[in-house]
């Protein structure tokens, strides 16, 4: 495959997979995008495992595949995926944390074998190692040709950010996810609110899963609000990186309004462009 039709691939696998992170990408600096496409479509893939494969057994020794497909490529050998040739070149131009991309297929343990997550420790783990180092990967490449941010502002920003984009996405899939069995709200909150993985499971509505969703959607816009204080810190080329920050307040707001076992919460594509396009730091709600 030509690298022209690569990059065409890998956009297109991006742009249908995750379009509000791909929309994103093109209101980064030219140098960024292709990079940044090649990240997205790359969790993209990764996402995909658990929703296409039966037993944990096949769904591990994919997330194994892409392991060993990403070593290759990161070496400069052609791995014979666009994805993970794409993704290897921007490793070697960007000198992406090896750590962070792990992190991004290891975490894919719970879509395939899991399925249930335990508690609020295992949720915060699972948006660290997912949404947290999305944005962190991103970011380094927003500064692979700038100056490198302070390693502790970046931490609180990932951090932050990862909590924010990523609580409000787990909310989002609520309706698909459950139909496939699977459940990203924690079981100890859904305990603690009267209600249980089995009523999520069976779409049954009650007034704990309510009450817990109100609380994790609180909990999402404090982590947007700190996460706007410290990206504001970073510098300007670190910035980018944390656009779909900027459509966070508007999916929670629809959030509020739809019913969470039977709905997507959406939003208008044309609010979509205006709020990346007018995105500053520290944005608003």
């Amino acid at each position: 495959m030509q690298a022209g039709e690569r990059d065409a691939a890998v956009r297109t696998i991006a742009r249908d997979g995750d379009l509000d992170r791909y929309v994103s990408a093109l209101f980064a600096p030219g140098a960024c995008r292709e990079p940044l496409f090649a990240l997205y479509a790359f969790n993209v893939e990764l996402a995909r495992i658990g929703e296409q494969v039966s037993e944990p057994q096949l769904g591990e020794i994919r997330l194994q595949w892409w392991r060993d497909a990403l070593d290759r490529a990161c070496a400069g050998e052609i791995a014979g995926h666009p994805v993970a040739d794409a993704l290897g070149r921007a490793v070697r131009q960007c000198d992406l944390s090896r750590d962070s991309l792990a992190d991004l297929i290891d975490a894919r343990h719970f879509d395939v074998s899991v399925r249930i997550m335990p508690d609020a420790g295992a949720l915060d783990d699972y948006l660290a190692k997912t949404a947290g180092a999305l944005f962190k990967l991103a970011s380094e490449i927003g500064m692979a040709r700038a100056r490198s941010a302070e390693p502790r502002a970046l931490e609180q920003a990932v951090r932050a950010a990862g909590i924010a984009y990523g609580l409000t996405g787990l909310m989002r899939a609520l309706p698909v996810h459950a139909r496939r069995g699977r459940v990203d709200l924690p079981e100890d909150g859904l305990l603690r609110h009267g209600t249980s993985p089995a009523q999520l499971l069976s779409e049954e509505a009650s007034e704990g899963l309510t009450e817990l969703l109100a609380d994790l959607r609180k909990t999402a816009r404090a982590a947007l609000g700190s996460a706007r204080q410290h990206v504001a810190e970073l510098p300007p080329a670190a910035r980018p990186a944390f656009l779909p920050l900027a459509l966070v307040g508007p999916y929670l707001s629809v959030l509020q309004k739809v019913d969470p076992l039977r709905q997507i919460a959406e939003i208008n594509p044309l609010h979509r462009l205006w709020r990346l396009s007018t995105c500053r730091f520290p944005p608003s709600a």
